[in-house]
């Protein structure tokens, strides 16, 4: 991603918010766009895990830890999912296998466009 790249590319993310946090710095995008690249994926298997059994206080920590990270790229309709999904992990309750399917398909799609982030960012 350069500065003043076409931020239409994206559908599921924005990192324009992130990349102008860091003054531009499209390397620090890269960076942390390899973090998520990285680490994500784990976490986000650790919330099915969670899901499938029945565990509210891991779906809550792990949906929690999740957010953080997808709201760092502007995912808005993940993060938001997320944030129900912790709400209600802090209610003893998990989420739908419909939900979770929901979410299954959102994380992929962000992760694929963070992939680029990283990708582009890191050609700067």
């Amino acid at each position: 991603m350069q500065p003043g790249q076409n931020q239409n590319a994206y559908r599921h993310i924005d990192p324009s918010q992130l990349l102008d946090a860091v003054g531009g710095d499209a390397r620090t995008v890269a960076s942390l766009a390899r973090t998520f690249i990285d680490s994500a994926p784990d976490i986000f298997t650790r919330l099915e895990r969670a899901v499938q059994a029945g565990n509210a206080d891991a779906v809550r920590h792990e949906s929690h830890t999740l957010k953080g990270m997808s709201a760092l790229f502007n995912a808005r309709v993940l993060t938001q999912l997320l944030l129900r999904t912790e709400q209600a992990g802090r209610q003893g309750q998990t989420p739908a296998s419909a939900e979770l399917g929901q979410m299954q398909t959102l994380f992929a799609q962000a992760l694929e466009e963070i992939r680029q982030v990283a990708q582009s960012a890191g050609r700067a």
